[in-house]
């Protein structure tokens, strides 16, 4: 199977040659045209599957400055054709270009509230919700436009598979569920239905990044065909991830941060733990990958590694 038919098999509900494997780290600000290298590169000395792009050039949305309440409120979308929407459908379109289709490939969009929290930090955005309600809804809605008008050019122009979907805010102790309903969902809400509406292959990542657990019931309803979350934070297997999220796609299996088992064990531990994962979860419904974005120095030869012993389990299992 080529890497694309062997994804399609799993997200068709067939078993495949071998499991497929997906991995992503981010590759910092970069120039264009070294963001499109960095992807193939990537994509091409790991062999893994699927390519979920990673462009940090637009990783902070514009805020222009904005820094009170009366800033926010009076801040307006940057609009179908500004750089910020128009500048990450060119740049998907280039690197699917590079790769000359027939790849499965995932761009990433962020829920509003992930954004701001990227854009002005944590606590700034907490303050603002809780100070300025009024104000932090009207910013969200505005970066949710934008990042609705970036979803259609995205799925609409550069021949992206899907998009990923990043959500955050739902920490233990962050908002309550009456907060959250009312604040955070709406705008996410917004993302999820326009990449819903436009493509039937999406990914939804439910973040653990903080190392704190998510209430995941407040995600659980949102319609993706794959979903991800972070199996160590969260204490839900990858086996078990398949009943709670209703017999979907699941994918993940590996602790992505620093010094972990991926990043700094040995080849033998790596491709036991491999093996072990597909005993446990099956090979059908499953892609393996990691809890969220791995070190951007780890070895790639490591994911080589996965998937050899992948292979080898598919063997040992014929």
């Amino acid at each position: 199977m080529t890497s694309k038919e062997r994804v399609m098999a799993v997200l068709n509900g067939e078993k495949p040659d071998r499991v497929p494997v997906c991995f992503w780290h981010h590759f910092g600000e970069l120039a264009p045209e070294e963001t499109v290298k960095e992807h193939v590169r990537f994509f091409r000395e790991t062999g893994e599957d699927i390519l979920k792009m990673m462009c940090d050039e637009f990783f902070v949305y514009p805020l222009g400055g904005a820094s009170t309440s009366d800033d926010y409120r009076a801040l307006r979308p940057q609009g179908y054709n500004s750089y910020y929407v128009r500048g990450q459908a060119e740049r998907a379109s280039q690197i699917n270009e590079a790769l000359s289709g027939g790849v499965v490939t995932f761009y990433n969009a962020f829920s509003p509230y992930a954004t701001l929290k990227h854009a002005i930090g944590q606590g700034a955005t907490l303050q603002l919700i809780h100070e300025h309600e009024d104000a932090a809804i009207h910013v969200l809605d505005v970066i949710a436009e934008d990042t609705v008008f970036m979803i259609e050019r995205v799925l609409r122009e550069s021949g992206t598979t899907g998009m990923m979907l990043c959500l955050q805010g739902a920490e233990d102790g962050l908002f309550t569920d009456e907060e959250y309903a009312r604040l955070i969902a709406p705008s996410e809400r917004q993302v999820v239905d326009c990449a819903r509406k436009l493509s039937d292959i999406n990914l939804l990542h439910l973040c653990g990044w903080d190392g704190v657990k998510d209430h995941l019931e407040r995600w659980k309803d949102y319609e993706t065909k794959i979903v991800n979350w972070d199996v160590d934070v969260e204490e839900i297997t990858l086996r078990q991830g398949k009943d709670y999220f209703g017999g979907r796609v699941v994918l993940g299996g590996f602790n992505n941060r620093p010094g972990t088992l991926l990043h700094a064990g040995s080849k033998e531990d790596i491709q036991t733990f491999t093996k072990r994962l597909l005993e446990e979860t099956g090979e059908e419904g499953v892609i393996i990958g990691a809890d969220c974005s791995l070190p951007a120095d780890i070895d790639r030869q490591r994911i080589r590694w996965v998937i050899e012993a992948i292979e080898e389990y598919a063997q040992e299992n014929r």
